[in-house]
């Protein structure tokens, strides 16, 4: 057959010219199906079953129901005043209160799109009534949304999980630190143009206001600790954990009285129809891998880098540039399926740890939410503030430099990901 590298690029080219992702990639692995010429049509079934086949994959839909219903049950204004207690009295202070506030819902919904639609609204809303200007409140409420897939728990990491292999409790330990990182550096960020811009702060709360809007928002917080606990102690699979969030979480709308029963069908079809374009995706990705490994190309990439250096510094190097590359077209999600068949070869061979690997993929692409041409999460905001989203993408310029620093550092410091999950769970 022809060189499949021209597959490949038919691949990107499909995507670029706004063919579904999933579309792209089944086209693409059927024109390299049928261009090899001897294979049984049946594979294709069996290889797109076979690619969502899994178990851990249910925790997918799971994970996005709970953050669904967190934001129906208004869960996010609790988040949002405790974290105003907590450190809006910084200089910048609202900007430093949304991004504390999406650390702490990104332990809730796993989603940086969850947070930029739910949190989103109330942060920006706030800031603008605060004297914000309304490209500023974008671009933080855009940007601190990215912490969303890094901290556990995490969606994209479930799905790095499932194509893997890879343990999803030592994945979404391993994103704890780097989504610590993440918020130290957008806060640094956010105070640097606070002070050039001269932005507010909150008044410090009182130690009585700031024990009762942690007391507001301590069964919020819970979430996280509950799901990340009973996985950690093994009391119940990553699956399972996704359970519990949900039930846990429409239990909180409840006694909150902001839920619903009657709100509950319009969450479980966003849901479903969510699931089903990821799984679609992730199905597609199966035929994709399957006739990649046939035609040896994840090894011609091997023996092509190879050919230029071995150096594992090198490597990781050209791999961040390629993901921050693949980023600006795909989102995470797809990003991450089209890009582990070709990748996880390469850190097999040079050794590279696989947890570390999934942490720093789904952080690397997780920076292309907020770059054009495919932002997502700036679209989001930008609908928000009622602002044109080329100037939120320039806004958000200062961050990007930010979160970009962090991935090198996760990249060339592998214990970043790996201590907790090596400290609570052993070494893998």
């Amino acid at each position: 057959m022809e060189n499949p590298v021209y597959f490949v690029f038919a691949l990107f080219i499909l995507a670029a010219v706004g063919m579904p992702i999933a579309f792209a990639i089944t086209v693409t692995a059927l024109l390299m199906f049928l261009a090899v010429g001897n294979l049984k049509m049946m594979a294709v079934a069996q290889n797109m079953v076979g690619g969502v086949d899994s178990f851990i994959l249910m925790a997918v839909p799971l994970f996005i129901l709970a953050g669904k219903v967190m934001n129906s049950g208004k869960v996010t204004d609790r988040i949002f005043s405790f974290a105003s207690a907590l450190v809006g009295h910084i200089k910048g202070g609202l900007g430093h209160v949304n991004i504390l506030g999406s650390l702490i819902f990104a332990g809730i919904s796993g989603s940086a799109v969850a947070d930029a639609a739910g949190l989103g609204e109330v942060e920006i809303k706030a800031m603008q009534a605060r004297g914000y200007d309304a490209r500023f409140s974008a671009a933080i409420t855009a940007a601190s949304s990215v912490i969303g897939p890094i901290f556990p728990p995490s969606v994209p990491m479930v799905i790095y999980g499932g194509l893997t292999g890879v343990s999803v409790a030592r994945l979404f330990l391993g994103g704890a630190i780097p989504g610590i990182l993440m918020t130290i550096f957008l806060m640094a960020a956010t105070y640097i143009m606070a002070v050039r811009r001269n932005f507010p702060r909150e008044p410090r709360p009182t130690l009585v206001g700031l024990v009762r809007s942690f007391r507001e928002a301590f069964f919020a917080i819970l979430s996280p600790v509950i799901v990340l606990g009973a996985i950690v102690t093994g009391i119940t699979t990553a699956t399972e954990a996704a359970v519990i969030a949900v039930l846990y979480s429409m239990l909180l709308g409840f006694c909150y009285r902001t839920l619903r029963p009657s709100d509950l069908p319009r969450l479980f079809v966003e849901t479903g129809v969510e699931t089903g374009v990821m799984m679609l995706i992730v199905s597609a990705v199966g035929i994709f891998s399957w006739i990649l490994t046939y035609l040896m190309v994840p090894q011609a990439m091997m023996d092509f880098i190879f050919s230029y250096t071995k150096s594992p510094a090198v490597v990781i190097a050209l791999l961040v540039v390629l993901l921050l590359i693949l980023g600006c077209f795909m989102n995470p999600t797809p990003g991450l399926v089209v890009s582990v068949p070709f990748i996880l070869p390469l850190a097999e061979e040079l050794g590279i740890d696989l947890v570390h690997l999934g942490v720093l993929m789904v952080l690397v692409l997780a920076i292309g939410l907020l770059t054009p041409p495919v932002g997502l999460c700036v679209f989001i905001v930008a609908r928000i503030a009622r602002l044109d989203v080329s100037i939120v993408f320039r806004e958000c310029t200062p961050y990007i430099i930010a979160l970009v620093l962090v991935s090198l550092l996760v990249a060339y410091v592998p214990q970043v990901v790996l201590l907790v999950p090596n400290l609570l769970l052993g070494k893998g």
